[in-house]
């Protein structure tokens, strides 16, 4: 007998905790999911957003860019910097001067394109150095600098393709592609 009672009490209190036991259970369950899914509207929401402010930032970090490799390419930069009466030594070291300073004063705007174009920036920098150094030194001390900025220009005209007009052609698709 007293084991029916504590049987009886036992089922009787079964029917009330288990029900609720099953409903906290169930309310737990649906309010994580929701909060879940919250939070990823709410990050996907960020991101959009983020994204909105970039875009601008980033088409104008590849505009920069592209201006950078062309104020770097030799017909613009000797038609910038004219030789004047400089000896071809020092109009040398005015040209790389420029380019190095064009460069770091765009050196930020890598934060905003791929490695890859950003590669494509440096190699073509460091051969437009490259080639004013070594145009330098074949033309030699008795050259003037007109006869460098000449040969610069015969140079750059004489290429299939220069460094600097291939990077900007990859920006141009990258930026095609991204926008």
């Amino acid at each position: 007998m007293p084991q029916d009672i504590f049987m009886e009490a036992f089922i009787e209190i079964l029917k009330y905790t288990f029900p609720a036991a099953l409903m906290l259970l169930l309310t737990y369950l649906l309010l994580s999911n929701f909060v879940d899914n919250e939070e990823k509207r709410r990050q996907f929401y960020l991101r959009k957003d983020l994204q909105k402010k970039a875009l601008p930032m980033r088409f104008q970090a590849y505009e920069r860019i592209i201006v950078l490799l062309e104020r770097i390419s030799p017909n613009r930069l000797v038609l910038r910097i004219k030789p004047g009466s400089l000896d071809i030594g020092n109009y040398r070291k005015l040209l790389v001067d420029a380019v190095r300073d064009e460069f770091d004063y765009n050196i930020s705007q890598q934060v905003y394109v791929t490695d890859s174009a950003w590669n494509h920036v440096v190699s073509a920098k460091s051969q437009v150095v490259s080639l004013i150094n070594k145009t330098a030194a074949e033309l030699g001390s008795e050259a003037t600098s007109a006869d460098l900025s000449r040969k610069l220009i015969e140079l750059e005209m004489k290429g299939d393709i220069f460094p600097t007009k291939a990077a900007i052609l990859l920006l141009k698709h990258e930026a095609a592609r991204n926008f």
